[in-house]
Parts: C-alpha cells; structure tokens; sequence
C-alpha cells in the first residue's frame, strides 16, 4: 500500500506542476490541437515518468559500524522458558481500510464506465443505422442527442440536417469522428477508474472536453456565419447530455465556446508558452526519474588473519532434532549451513575451518579440543531447535543465540559476538529473531571450554513447517553465511560498544574488551537505565556511568553536561542503587572450578575465614576438598564491606572447620538471592502455569494497541520470597503496546510460588520469567 501510495503522491505532484504550468500560459489560447495532446501527454508523463528511474552510482566506505551490547537473558531450559502466547491481527488496519476504500471506489467508477457504453449499445441495438464513407449515421429521438461516438452520429430526427443550422451541427459531430476525440475520452475516463483520487485528472478531463469542442467549433463555423452559429448556440434548448464518454453538440460551459469562436487567429500568440514546455519537461525528467545512489562499500577485515571454527552441531550417529514427518535431521541442516559459509567466504583473511566435513560423530569434548587445537579467534556452533510440545509446534518460530554461562573467560567477549550477530540477523533474515543472547543455567559444554568467543546459534525450529520450508532454501542458507561473516568482520573491526546496562545489576560492574581502541571515549562510558528524565528542571538526553573513576555523567538538553558522584545520583534518584552483596552462593565454584577462581588475575585480595590475607598468600595451598564455599565480591559491594582495599575485588574462602550453623546464617537472613541451585517453582507445575497463562492474559490484546507482526520475550523480573510471596515484580524488556505492563500484572495477581531452595535451604532469590508473545497475521 505504501509504495503505491507514494507513487500515486508523485503523480499527482506531477501532473499538478504541468497542468499548473498549462492553465498559466496555454489556457484559452487558439492552439487547439497542441493544447489537446500537450494536455494527453501531461496524463502520459505523469504515470509513466514515475516508473523510470536512472541511478547515478558513487562508491562510498561504509562508517564503522558499533556493536550495541546486549542484555543476556538466563534460562533453565525447562517448561518455564517454553511458554509462548500466540495472537492473530484480524481486525483492520488503517492501512487496510484505506486499500479497501480506494477499491471500492475504482469498482464504482468502473461501474459508471461500463454503465455508460452499454446505454450505448442500447442505442445501437434499437435504431436504424446508415453507414456513409465509414460514419454510421444512428436516427434517433433519444434524450442528450446529437452527439457522436467513436465512428457513430447519433442524430436527432428533430433536427433537420438540410438547414444552416442542421448542417454547422452535422460538421460539429462529424469533427469529433474525424479528430477521434472519443478515443482521448475513452483513455481518459479509463485513467479516472484507477486515479480518481488525483483532482488534477478532473481538470484535465474538463479542459480536455472544452478544447474538443473548440475544435470543432473551429471546423463548423468554416465558410458559415460565425454569429450565427453562436446565436444557434444560445438559444439552444435540448437538455444537457448525460453520456461522459461522447461528444454532445451543446456543451458548457457556452461563454468560454463564443469566445474562442471570436479570439483573433494571430500566428505569434502563445509561442512562448509553447516553447518554454521544454525545459519544464526536462526539470521535471531530472526531479522524477534521476536518483543518486551510493554504493556502499560493505566494511572488509583486512589485518591480522584470524581463524574461525564453525561446528556443525550433532552428526553421525546423533541425530539431533528431527522434524514432524521423520525425513529431515537436525545435523544434516546443520553441515549445510556450515559448508555455505566456508564457501561464501573470499575473504583471505578470515581463515574458515570446520569441526566436521562429512556425516560423522564427535562428542562436545572432542569438539572443543579440535576447535582449541586451531588456536580460534572465533567459534560458531550451529543448531536446529525443536519444540518440546507437539501442541506448540507451531508456535515456537525464528532464530536465538546463545552464549556462555557467567565466571568464563570467553563470556565477556562472547555477549559481543551474539550481539553482533544479532545486530546482522534483525536486518535480513526470513524468520523472527529474538532479540537478546541466552545464556542456559547449566551451562552448554562447547561454548565454555572454548578459549575464544563462542556463540551458538539456533537458526530455527525444525519442528515448525514454516521454518523448516525456509532453512531448506538456498537463499536462507546463503543469508546465514553472508549474516554471519558481516558479523565476523564487524566483530574484528569493532571500534565502538554501547553498552546496555539493566538497572537492577550491579552498576560498576564494568565489561572489560581488548578489541577497544585505547584512545576510545565509548570504552570510558556505559549507558545508564534512567530512573527519570528530568534533572532540576531540565530534561535528561543520557545517563552514563565513567568508569575510569566511577562518576555519573548527565547529558541535558541543550548540550549541558553534568557530572555527579555516584551516590549523589542516587540521592537524586536518576539511578536506581545496586542491588545487596550476593549471598555466598551468589558466585559459587566447586571442584575443577575452583582452580579458575583461585587462579587471580586481576590481583583481588583473599579472605580466609573471615580473615584478610595480604599479597603473600598462596590461595592454591588451600586443599580444594577443605573448601564449604567461595564467594566473589566486585565493583560497589566489594567496596562498601572492605574499603579501600575491595577496590581489585573480594575472593572469599570459607572452609569446612567453620561451624556448618555460621554459614547457614546467611541463609537465615533476609538476603535475595540473585542464584540458587533449585529456583522458584510455580505450584501445580507444567500444566498449571499453561492453566494460569491461557486464562488469565489475552494476547488480543497486543493487537488492540497496534503490535505489529513479530515475535516479542518479555522478560520479567521478581522476588519470590521464603513464604512464597511475590515481590517487586518489574519487566526488564520495553517492547511497549501493553505486553511488559500486562505480564507483569499477570505475575503480580498470581498465587504464591515454591519458594527456592539453596544447599537444602528455604531462600528468598531472584527469578527471571520469559513470556513470549507471537503476533500473527489472520489467515
């Protein structure tokens, strides 16, 4: 509907600036015939110069292009994580509305249109004709005559043809045959079916009918007294005519027709308007059909070489996912895919490398070791997901990235790299993309014991027919590889991050990534959540935390920049404050991960017991099987319990000879768990969340507020404290159109939860609830 509305906004513009042009200089001039066609080409060039287009290319290097840090979204993967909402748009859109509109409308001039020549016809079919030299001469008494139509004189038997008068009308009507007026009129009204909604086009059709007239007019007073056939004019008394598509003898508007008949004939008159349509003509070629286009030179990694691992998930004897019918398996799509992106890649210096060619099984072990071996910059691993429920099948749709589980070395980096991917999928792709990275509870083998950045992604489901129709295409295929190597070399180019940072995290928790420049202003400045956008009395553009020495930093309207100290802001409640030191089992590593967490590069200070160590302390002198518990205190918090001296961070160590009771203190508390190994529960299970969903939200009502097509993962966040109660329930996402407000409510009037649970304790913790909505178009 857009496209063409824009196209018919031009044709009227258009036709606007040459009828405009014509009703200055050429109106009431005694050039007929140019007139006629100047008014015909007018019609012409406005619809058919709209179609051409010549581009005028130039090349240009595309500007860096910054990677926005995404928000990542942690989920257990179990029924909780699955539930999906489905809408479908059947209601009308003003878009929708004005289409059917305009068709009603082009139906009913086309009625007139096709009403018109039948009465014709009718004619035809009940009067006596005579054909002389090619002109069918019709006699008739019928209302609106003489007119004529195409090669037909409908002549009134009232008229006699043997006098003055009869025979000026006959050379009238035998004019507009001969000139073919009726085929101008023909197009013409044709035209008006598509394009009544164009005013000009009434104009036109007007100016067009006179200057006929005038023409034969022209022809009718040749030899004959040119008084008198202005005063038969005058004093005619049949009534109007009623055919649009004829040439009826007496017309009006009668004054401007008697004044042609007696405008001076002079040769020179109106020659320049005539002459001046020429540059018009080419001013208006060039506004409408000339384009400037620039090239865009996609940015190209060009430095050192860097080496890429993608794996192709499952193969061999593992399948994968498989899809309804049994004939499709996950690991076939997945080696395609793969193989695509090898082959797309003509970049020398992007050095591609597979953890499988052929149909051949290898565990996530094998397959980090192989990918280590390489020495990778990057890691891609390459999946097919499946719905769980064959009821949902259809609903589960599009495409999700996932990263690894926080406390790895590679999970910083690795957020950068799904954001980038995401940031190429959400441009072009077939299917929905969600628009946050994921990271699962338990951790995804492949991702975490890779020594580089390393995403999974989840091109689609396999267990929904729309999916697996796209992911088997050729163009699907090739969209993923060319997403994925833009990725690649956004990621190698990358120059600028914005990062996202969620209000309820800890605020000075800062992303440390070695691929910013040193000199950058965007590595020294993280975007803020705004608590409000009004400092004293003026509006607030940004929030942006500095972390080179933990400052606020407020950019007002108008280019003002304040800086604040961190707790100033939240005295002003611009920021919310960062949440309470985590629990000891917020940060918790046990057996082969405690070696990672005792090995300190960012020279933290250790507590024992309680006790501060100082810098000659050897953390691994610790046997691992005497450690209870260790916990990582950073940024803020670790500030706030230890001073000066938590500002590298805390790593707390608390061993088995403490009292079991000192640590099950902390468990007594009122402390809110960010991480528990047993999380909130709905109480019923499965089947009744699916209960509380279906009857107590309704999807409809995203359509209401205008959501368009799309799927959208709302996710909120909550307390669920000891007793089961819900607490300061809020939505991290802000899709808008009523769906965050609405899950929200949905959570706030539910029942009481299971409470979760932490090494056999009842614990008050946090609890991130994902609602997907899939709004669908009615079919």
């Amino acid at each position: 509907m857009f496209p063409f509305a824009f196209y018919l906004l031009k044709v009227i513009i258009c036709s606007g600036i040459l009828f405009g042009y014509y009703w200055l200089l050429l109106r009431n001039k005694i050039y007929h015939r140019y007139n006629r066609f100047y008014l015909l080409a007018t019609v012409a060039i406005s619809l058919f110069m709209q179609l051409i287009q010549i581009n005028i290319w130039h090349r240009a290097d595309a500007p860096a292009q910054s990677i926005k840090l995404l928000q990542v979204v942690t989920g257990s993967g179990e029924y909780m994580d699955e539930i999906i909402l489905t809408a479908r748009q059947n209601n009308f859109t003003a878009e929708q509305v004005a289409m059917l509109f305009y068709i009603i409308t082009c139906f009913i001039f086309c009625s007139f249109f096709i009403h018109v020549l039948l009465k014709i016809r009718t004619l035809l079919q009940h009067h006596q004709q005579t054909v002389i030299d090619n002109i069918c001469f019709v006699n008739t008494t019928a209302k609106g005559t003489p007119f004529s139509f195409l090669k037909y004189i409908f002549w009134n038997d009232h008229i006699d043809r043997r006098t003055i008068t009869g025979n000026q009308i006959f050379k009238h009507e035998l004019a507009h045959v001969q000139q073919k007026h009726s085929y101008d009129k023909l197009i013409v009204n044709a035209i008006h079916i598509f394009y009544w909604c164009n005013p000009f086009f009434w104009l036109i059709r007007k100016e067009l009918n006179l200057i006929h007239e005038f023409m034969a007019d022209k022809i009718a007073v040749e030899d004959s007294d040119t008084e008198a056939f202005a005063a038969m004019i005058l004093q005619a008394t049949y009534p109007q005519h009623q055919f649009a598509l004829t040439n009826p003898f007496f017309y009006s508007p009668i004054k401007r027709r008697l004044i042609m008949l007696t405008k001076n004939k002079n040769a020179k008159a109106g020659y320049i308007g005539r002459v001046l349509v020429l540059p018009l003509a080419v001013l208006l070629f060039a506004a409408f059909t000339l384009k400037t286009k620039t090239i865009i030179n996609a940015p190209v990694y060009h430095g050192k070489k860097i080496t890429v691992v993608l794996d192709a998930g499952h193969g061999g004897k593992d399948f994968g996912a498989v899809s309804v019918d049994g004939k499709l398996f996950e690991k076939d799509l997945d080696l395609s895919i793969v193989q695509k992106i090898k082959a797309l890649n003509n970049n020398p210096d992007i050095n591609i490398v597979l953890t499988r060619n052929t149909d051949v099984y290898s565990s996530p072990q094998e397959k980090a070791d192989f990918a280590n071996a390489q020495k990778p910059d990057l890691f891609v691993s390459f999946h097919i997901d499946a719905s769980k429920s064959p009821d949902s099948s259809s609903y589960h749709t599009g495409l999700s990235t996932w990263v690894s589980k926080e406390g790895y070395a590679n999970s910083s980096k690795s957020k950068l790299f799904a954001s980038a991917i995401i940031q190429e999928f959400s441009i072009n792709y077939g299917l929905p993309v969600l628009d946050l990275p994921n990271q699962h509870e338990n951790g995804i083998w492949v991702l975490q014991a890779t020594n580089c950045p390393a995403v999974l992604i989840e091109a689609g489901f396999i267990t929904n027919k729309k999916d697996l129709r796209y992911l088997q295409t050729e163009e699907a295929q090739e969209t993923i590889a060319k997403n994925v190597l833009a990725a690649v070399m956004n990621y190698a180019n990358q120059k600028n991050i914005i990062k996202e940072s969620n209000e309820n995290e800890n605020l000075l928790n800062i992303l440390t990534n070695d691929t910013l420049p040193e000199n950058s202003s965007s590595s020294s400045l993280v975007k803020m959540k705004m608590k409000k956008d009004i400092y004293k009395g003026t509006k607030i553009k940004n929030i942006y935390l500095r972390n080179t020495d933990n400052k606020i930093v407020i950019f007002l309207a108008g280019g003002k920049e304040i800086v604040l100290e961190l707790e100033e802001a939240y005295k002003e409640k611009l920021i919310l404050p960062p949440p309470p030191p985590p629990p000891f089992g917020a940060s918790t590593a046990l057996a082969n991960g405690v070696k990672d967490i005792l090995r300190n590069d960012l020279n933290s200070l250790y507590v024992l017991d309680g006790v501060l160590k100082d810098n000659s302390f050897k953390p691994n002198s610790v046997p691992t099987q005497d450690i209870e518990q260790i916990s990582i205190l950073k940024g803020q918090v670790a500030f706030d319990k230890y001073s000066d001296k938590g500002k590298n961070g805390i790593i707390e160590i608390y061993t088995k000879k403490i009292p079991h009771t000192y640590l099950n203190q902390y468990y007594k508390d009122d402390k809110i768990f960010p991480q528990v190994k047993n999380e909130p529960k709905f109480p019923g299970g499965e089947p009744a969340w699916l209960r509380f969903l279906t009857k107590n939200i309704d999807p409809g009502i995203l359509v209401d507020n205008g959501a368009p097509e799309g799927t959208y993962k709302v996710i909120v966040k909550f307390i669920v404290n000891k007793d089961g109660t819900i607490s300061d329930v809020h939505a991290e996402t802000k899709h808008g159109y009523g769906m965050d407000s609405a899950a929200v409510e949905l959570i706030k009037k539910g029942p009481r939860w299971e409470p979760a649970t932490q090494n056999g304790n009842i614990v008050t913790a946090c609890k991130k609830q994902p609602i997907t909505f899939v709004i669908e178009e009615q079919k």
